[in-house]
């Protein structure tokens, strides 16, 4: 699929196409919902929405999944957290929560071990929820508002740069966050 099928795929599709992308992997379409706003073919609210709730449905699951125990966790390989990780997490949670879910939020690959820990230290959903829904909300509004600023400096300087702002957008800037929170896993672990 090149790259113009994929913008193709999402103009035409819109938010639908969006939503289970946001559930797997919702930084990336956060910045591409947002270059596609900039570009017309979104509305900022509803994309705003979709890759918030995707997010927090995402980060739900994986706090129900630790919180079917360790058991869950061992089992599901694909988690790969070690006891002593957990262990460490967990003395995290409960000495500065919100330290450790604004981390977990920020820490790209390290996410997802947090959002299970969250289940395996039996956080309550109330407070799962008010961490959760509001850091989500700010990451997801500013991975739009980047994927705007640069649709709208594409658009400026014309179609003839169009193309290589679409690659900057959807290739470059995801790498280049992908590789910035590999950097914070390492530099936290």
């Amino acid at each position: 699929m090149t790259l113009r099928q994929i913008i193709r795929f999402f103009i035409k599709y819109k938010y639908q196409a969006i939503f289970p992308v946001a559930v797997l992997e919702g930084p990336i379409i956060s910045i591409v919902s947002g270059f596609l706003v900039s570009r017309g073919d979104l509305k900022l609210f509803p994309a705003l929405m979709v890759v918030f709730f995707g997010d927090v449905i995402s980060d739900a699951v994986f706090h129900s999944i630790g919180r079917g125990g360790r058991y869950m966790i061992n089992y599901l390989k694909f988690s790969r957290i070690s006891e002593d990780q957990l262990k460490r997490i967990e003395n995290q949670f409960a000495s500065s929560p919100w330290k450790t879910m604004i981390l977990a939020k920020v820490s790209y690959g390290l996410g997802t071990i947090f959002m299970i820990a969250t289940g395996a230290v039996r956080m309550s959903w109330n407070k799962f929820l008010e961490y959760v829904l509001s850091l989500n909300f700010i990451r997801s509004a500013i991975l739009i508002a980047i994927g705007f600023y640069f649709g709208k400096v594409a658009l400026h300087l014309g179609p003839t740069y169009l193309q290589y702002y679409v690659i900057a957008v959807i290739v470059i800037i995801p790498i280049g966050y992908v590789i910035y929170k590999a950097f914070l896993k390492k530099k936290t672990i």
